[in-house]
């Protein structure tokens, strides 16, 4: 039986020391995770034409055109079409008037303070006072204001694009809208669930071995494979959202999954030498990655090609965080393990 890790395992664990370094780098200075809308609240729109449109003179031509706050404009290419993706925070006029009907909204039982709300709402939005009998009738006629003034944007948004680029008809919009407070709800909510995620994996490893070193190892690997996984969306700009946070969290289960083969054969079986037991297991977990590998990048060619953006944004941080878990689990858990286990013996 071969040993792969013979008289050099400790040096095996350079090459993960370094790589955390760069993908701490990578993932929280440059160029960094930017959250999506979808947490922190704003606008998307995307655009697909048949012909490429210039970011720069995207940019140049809305900020000239609208005042729109933390505005951002990337390019999403395939072999069947060219797209744009233009991101800003909600509009300040929407983002007060929103305000204001939410409060109308509360205080609906008192006619006066409701309909002044309401009032105050419909002039900002588009300079008009009314007068109204109830308080219904002056949210209802609030909340229609708000509606036509976000479609009338979204018109006028289309049309500016369309006669400064010469689209035509030939380009598809797609727009997304997310209240900050939602995002900040979702925000909340995906951090919960990753707390108690990582709070009762640790408690069902260290119940499985009862070792305190192999129980970390296994931990510092998982939290690698994550850190692969941001890496991955740093370098290709995938913001942070309510679709990635939980592609992070299926690396857990990957991650788990060759880390308890591993220690689980390293700690329980006494057949061969722990250097020949960590190599059949390498064996093993390699055949295994690889066969997901593979699935993967089939889904990130055809999610690409077709522009599924979904499907591409899940498959790319599963793939990065797989590459990673390959180094995470036979450059640094095995090494560790066997350390741990050389030095009790």
């Amino acid at each position: 039986m071969d040993d792969f890790f013979r008289d050099r395992y400790k040096k095996f664990l350079i090459f993960p020391a370094i790589l955390f370094i760069i993908m701490l780098f990578l993932v929280f200075v440059y160029p960094g995770i930017t959250p999506g809308i979808d947490l922190t609240g704003g606008n998307e729109i995307t655009i697909r034409s048949s012909n490429p449109l210039d970011e720069q003179a995207v940019y140049n031509i809305l900020s000239e055109k609208f005042s729109l706050s933390e505005l951002s404009v990337s390019s999403l290419s395939s072999p069947t079409n060219f797209g744009t993706l233009i991101r800003y925070s909600k509009l300040p006029l929407v983002l007060e008037a929103d305000e204001l009907i939410t409060q109308a909204e509360l205080f609906v039982d008192d006619d006066a303070k409701s309909i002044e709300l309401s009032k105050k709402a419909i002039f900002i939005l588009i300079g008009e006072e009314n007068e109204y009998s109830n308080a219904k009738l002056a949210l209802l006629a609030a909340q229609n204001a708000l509606i036509s003034y976000k479609k009338n944007f979204e018109i006028e948004f289309q049309n500016v694009l369309s006669t400064e680029f010469d689209l035509g008809n030939d380009f598809e919009f797609q727009r997304k809208e997310v209240s900050p407070t939602i995002g900040s709800s979702a925000l909340f909510s995906m951090l919960q669930v990753s707390i108690w995620a990582l709070i009762l994996i640790t408690l069902t490893i260290f119940i499985a071995f009862r070792k305190l070193i192999p129980t970390l190892a296994i931990l510092l690997s998982l939290f690698f494979d994550i850190l692969a996984g941001l890496t991955g969306m740093a370098l290709l700009g995938i913001p942070l959202s309510i679709i990635t946070i939980p592609a992070l969290l299926m690396l857990i289960g990957y991650s788990v999954d060759t880390d308890i083969m591993l220690t689980a054969r390293l700690l329980k079986n006494k057949t061969g030498t722990n250097g020949e037991r960590a190599t059949t297991s390498m064996k093993t977990g390699l055949t295994m990655t690889i066969t997901t590998l593979a699935a993967l990048s089939s889904m990130v060619l055809f999610s690409y090609f077709f522009q599924i953006d979904v499907i591409f944004n899940i498959a790319i941080i599963l793939l990065f965080g797989l590459l990673g878990d390959i180094v995470a689990t036979w450059f640094m858990n095995a090494p560790i393990l066997l350390w741990f286990l050389e030095a009790k013996k």
